[in-house]
């Protein structure tokens, strides 16, 4: 399985010209594959002797202690080939989260309550493992705190195609695990709510809420930086963010941090592409918390202390109207006098 790595770290696909305009979508998270790459996974597949149990076996052991790839360059390791292999290994001519609803769906009867735990612990060390590769831009901010910030470098956008050697020479292998930190971002922003849907079915839902505040503590850190060498990590973690707030019993996970995101005084300084994800994120944290719409409109800027005494005002106000426009039309039509400013009635229909 290691000789298997080495080919295929040797079977890249075609270069793209350094003067190439690159036309594929910045959202892909993994090269696209060589044709020599798909040939080696029908090779193992046709090898009926190993299972997709024995594979897995022999890949975690390499990966465990990776083999080197010993030629005129410098020697370097081959768990992030392998990984790759396996990937594909799985997932054949699917793509993408329409691979994991087919993966999912195709299993055996889950009434089993052996199997569906199985499957979630499974699922549970897969996402803790790429939650850990999410994170590794950021650094503690000091030797005892467990708080987290970004690193100050810049961040490598996931490209469909693969690098040149000489990038590549810098980048491989755990030695320099956070060039991979956007691609496992936008990996999770694309699949870990609708295939945590799958796997917690119905009133088992709560139980995956410890796993998504664990996963939520590489991400938060990076939506608190607005600095332009962190818009990759940005962008990915609010469409994160976005699709698990879609999902009311979540809410324990997130809802405290967004809001405290929502406040800050830099909360508008951000790419005008991710306003979209950042309107879904507010709309379906006014949803799921009934009151507060009403607790922000209420919201007197004298009594702010989140922004400048001098802004208090006006940031207020940007907040209280991203907040109504990220509903849906006349979705707070009832409030209206609240947000005039006027005392609210508690029906509507009643006289003053």
């Amino acid at each position: 399985m290691a000789s298997v790595g080495v080919v295929w770290s040797n079977r890249k696909g075609k270069r793209r010209h350094k003067n190439q305009v690159r036309t594929t979508p910045c959202w892909k998270v993994l090269p696209v594959p060589s044709e020599a790459r798909l040939i080696i996974v029908e090779l193992i597949k046709s090898l009926h002797t190993l299972n997709t149990e024995t594979v897995l076996h022999l890949v975690k052991e390499v990966v465990k202690r990776p083999h080197q790839i010993k030629g005129d360059q410098k020697a370097t390791l081959v768990d992030i080939p392998m990984l790759q292999f396996t990937f594909l290994y799985f997932i054949d001519s699917l793509e993408g989260l329409q691979m994991l609803n087919d993966f999912v769906n195709r299993l055996p009867n889950m009434d089993s309550k052996k199997d569906s735990k199985d499957l979630q612990e499974v699922t549970q060390r897969i996402l803790e493992a790429v939650g850990g590769i999410a994170g590794s831009s950021l650094e503690q901010t000091s030797w005892l705190s467990r708080s987290l910030e970004v690193k100050v470098q810049s961040q490598i956008c996931p490209e469909a195609e693969e690098p040149d050697d000489a990038d590549a020479n810098a980048m491989v292998s755990s030695s320099a695990p956070s060039v991979y930190s956007v691609q496992a971002l936008t990996l999770l922003a694309e699949i870990l709510a609708p295939l945590l849907d799958m796997v917690y079915r119905s009133d088992e839902k709560e139980k995956a809420v410890p796993l998504i505040s664990r996963l939520l503590y590489y991400v938060f850190p990076y939506l608190k930086n607005h600095s332009a060498y962190n818009m990759p990590s940005f962008a990915a973690g609010a469409q994160l963010v976005s699709s698990l707030s879609g999902y009311a019993c979540t809410k324990r996970a997130w809802k405290k941090e967004v809001f405290e995101l929502f406040m800050d005084p830099f909360f508008f300084t951000m790419e005008a592409s991710c306003a979209h994800s950042w309107k879904s994120i507010i709309d379906h944290l006014l949803t799921h918390e009934k009151t507060m719409f009403k607790d922000l409109m209420g919201m007197q800027s004298s009594s702010l202390k989140l922004f400048p005494s001098a802004d208090q005002k006006p940031m207020l106000l940007k907040r209280q109207a991203f907040a109504m426009f990220s509903g849906e039309l006349d979705q707070y039509h009832l409030y209206l006098p609240l947000i005039q400013g006027r005392p609210l009635l508690l029906n509507p229909s009643d006289g003053l």
